[in-house]
């Protein structure tokens, strides 16, 4: 008897205890829940983030890094437009591309459209992608598949612009996805 007083005695003082210690136990799950929110929140955004720039095609040239990650065509315009990601590996560069071309699976072959494309004098910083697009237009018959796209660059460091490196780059088999 006297063993099931004391045990009653202590679960009664410990039930006690346990809800005066309830409003602080419930704040600190309040802010864990809310940091938990700001995490996945950011979490969903870099998952995003990864899949925009998720490559369909990569290849590496002279210490750059070429990546295709959106072969886009519009059904009312009648244009393709190839968007890749370029990044410097080894030192900041300038860069020029130019002859730039597609061919269809038909043997078609297709120049850039200038006024709808990017730049094609890149300055890059090491380790920083940047974003370029060309776009080429009077496509004929919605290819479903780009059969070539290729280029010319020509990159020089930014600490010696009189030391070039000149490359030819060219991607096989690209699926367009007509909009």
């Amino acid at each position: 008897m006297k063993k099931l007083l004391i045990l009653s005695a202590l679960s009664i003082t410990t039930l006690g205890f346990s809800q005066t210690n309830y409003e602080g136990l419930k704040k600190e799950n309040e802010a864990l829940h809310s940091t938990n929110k700001i995490l996945t929140s950011e979490n969903d955004y870099l998952k995003k983030i990864v899949e925009i720039n998720k490559a369909i095609l990569e290849t590496e040239k002279d210490n750059s890094s070429f990546k295709i990650t959106k072969v886009i065509g519009n059904k009312a315009e009648k244009t393709i437009a190839i968007t890749f990601l370029v990044e410097a590996k080894d030192e900041n560069k300038k860069m020029t591309i130019e002859d730039i071309s597609i061919v269809d699976i038909e043997g078609k072959e297709y120049e850039i459209d200038f006024y709808k494309s990017s730049r094609p004098y890149p300055e890059l910083d090491l380790n920083t992608p940047i974003k370029l697009t060309f776009s080429f237009k009077n496509m004929e018959n919605e290819p479903l598949f780009i059969k070539l796209f290729r280029f010319k660059i020509t990159a020089q460091p930014k600490r010696n612009l009189f030391e070039n490196t000149k490359s030819n780059l060219e991607f096989k088999d690209l699926k367009v996805n007509w909009n």
